[in-house]
């Protein structure tokens, strides 16, 4: 994504010292013991006194070696219960819309004998809605123990690690994500997890800035993706060789390779790798020159669809444009379109993820989501808000939200850049859009919204 210059306001050492702190014992910390030994129910999302306009939350809590199942309550009425999984963190979904205003929940694990474990009561308020329009996705609620991810010791993800996209594939969570070391280089680090929201890392990175056409800024954004048993990963690769200087290049454990289109002038360019298994990844090189983020569209599932009988690509960087595509792998020079942001809206800004067959009623509609400054000038340097398109016509807009659906307001949302959400990534799962996202372009953040 764009980066804002010295103006924007760091956060301090001692605050990004205490997300590693949390981000770290969250992964490591599964059980929370008392003090004779026995396990006790952690509530971790909503935090206590959230707020949000999700009327059918999400919960999350922490599982328990003894449990078989878990009560689940609400305002003080039992509202369901959960076989126990071993996965370090449990959720629930309401099944009924709850009404505006205060309210507590509270979990019970229910072992195969003795007694049962019941968690501390916390409360949440929900508030009343935006009026968000039938076709929009959210809005959403972030996840009580964001962040996901943090940066971690001191070499290629000891600054930033952000901007994440996921892919849930036969009950396994695979992450790409950016992260920087010294010197702010981009490199796409790898995570799984079983939960959606305990991950771990692999200790180098599985995407490396080691191309010529990488060798700027590296590898940015990575766009996830499955189709038919391959795993596809997008990427903006900055510093592009021109077609004097574009030599061969190799990557570790493939032949040597050259870019697909050479850019006339370096720069950015979107670049292409496949994997079998999320960890070893081959490199297509470039695929489309002079522009940066893969919105390809796809089901809820990260699953590319064909549009007419080919794929689509929107991209841009501050403007909008289509690609197509017959394989995934070949994709035309990218057609830009006309201005597209409302009056009064301003960049930069930026084309995300793009979703579509995720409602029966309006099998037609595709969202596309965005970030940037938009209709934030002087609150915020990045925001996240949707535009609506047409199978029919990919080319013209139908319809726009007209405000941001998530705005950045917590702490851990102010980072290399201050007051700064992005994401390129939103799956369906159990029921629940997971958008998972960068947050200040220094942490991974998970927010969720019912599936309608």
């Amino acid at each position: 994504m764009y980066y804002s210059n010295i103006s924007s306001k760091p956060v301090s050492y001692l605050r990004r010292l205490l997300y590693s702190f949390v981000a770290v014992a969250s992964l490591t910390s599964t059980y929370i013991p008392l003090h004779g030994g026995e396990a006790t129910v952690e509530l971790t999302s909503p935090k206590d006194n959230d707020h949000f306009e999700v009327t059918q939350p999400l919960f999350f809590w922490n599982s328990i070696p003894a449990a078989q199942k878990y009560d689940i309550s609400i305002d003080g009425a039992d509202v369901g219960e959960v076989p126990a999984a071993s996965i370090p963190v449990m959720h629930y979904s309401a099944t009924k819309p709850l009404a505006v205003g205060p309210h507590h929940w509270s979990v019970k694990a229910i072992p195969g004998s003795g007694d049962a474990v019941a968690s501390a009561t916390s409360s949440f308020t929900i508030d009343p809605s935006g009026n968000w329009p039938a076709w929009a996705i959210g809005p959403f609620e972030r996840y009580g123990k964001n962040p996901l991810l943090s940066p971690q010791g001191t070499g290629w993800e000891g600054i930033n690690t952000f901007n994440p996209g996921v892919i849930c594939d036969q009950g396994k969570f695979h992450m790409l994500y950016r992260a920087q070391g010294r010197g702010f280089r981009s490199q796409e680090g790898y995570a799984e997890g079983v939960d959606g929201v305990t991950f771990t890392r692999n200790a180098e990175p599985v995407i490396a800035a080691v191309e010529p056409f990488e060798k700027g800024w590296g590898c940015e954004d990575a766009r996830l993706f499955h189709y038919q048993g391959t795993y596809y990963a997008f990427y903006t690769g900055s510093n592009l060789p021109t077609p004097d200087t574009a030599p061969a290049v190799t990557t570790t454990g493939a032949p040597g390779i050259a870019p697909k289109k050479k850019d006339k002038g370096g720069g950015i360019a979107l670049c292409e790798a496949t994997s079998s298994n999320g960890t070893d990844w081959k490199k297509l090189g470039v695929v489309v020159g002079h522009t940066k983020n893969a919105a390809i569209v796809c089901d809820p599932y990260g699953t590319p669809v064909k549009i007419n009988g080919k794929f689509a690509m929107f991209a841009g960087n501050s403007n909008l444009g289509l690609c197509y595509s017959d394989d995934l792998v070949t994709w035309t020079p990218i057609q830009k379109f006309p201005k597209q942001l409302p009056a009064g809206w301003v960049g930069p800004w930026e084309p995300c993820f793009a979703v579509t067959n995720y409602s029966k009623t309006q099998p037609d509609h595709i969202v596309l989501f965005i970030a940037g400054t938009l209709n934030g000038k002087g609150k915020w340097f990045y925001a996240i808000s949707e535009m609506l398109f047409s199978k029919a016509d990919l080319t013209k807009k139908t319809d726009m939200l007209t405000d941001c659906i998530m705005k950045p307001q917590e702490p851990y949302e102010s980072g290399q850049n201050a007051n700064c959400l992005w994401m390129n990534c939103i799956i369906a799962h159990d029921g629940q859009w997971m958008m998972y996202y960068g947050a200040g372009d220094r942490y991974v953040a998970l927010a969720t919204a019912p599936v309608k």
